[in-house]
């Protein structure tokens, strides 16, 4: 007998309420994958912003003319 077929036949003798807390189980499960997929999109998204800064290399006074245009309404 197979695995599912196994998972398939206790489940079968939970009551209502175990086998419908069974189904969440198994959706979370399927979608494990993907949410690790995403997490390391994610990390890799961090790891290109944080090279970002280094790569404009902006002073101090670039910023504060920045921010005074800004406020000059620029």
């Amino acid at each position: 007998m197979s695995t599912a077929e196994l998972i398939y036949e206790k489940a079968k003798s939970l009551p209502g309420q175990l086998q419908s807390e069974a189904l969440g189980f198994v959706e979370y499960l399927s979608r494990r994958p993907a949410a690790q997929t995403e997490a390391a999109e994610w990390q890799r998204l961090f790891r290109r912003t944080q090279t970002l800064a280094a790569e404009q290399s902006l002073t101090d006074d670039d910023i504060a003319a920045q921010i005074a245009a800004y406020r000059a309404g620029q």
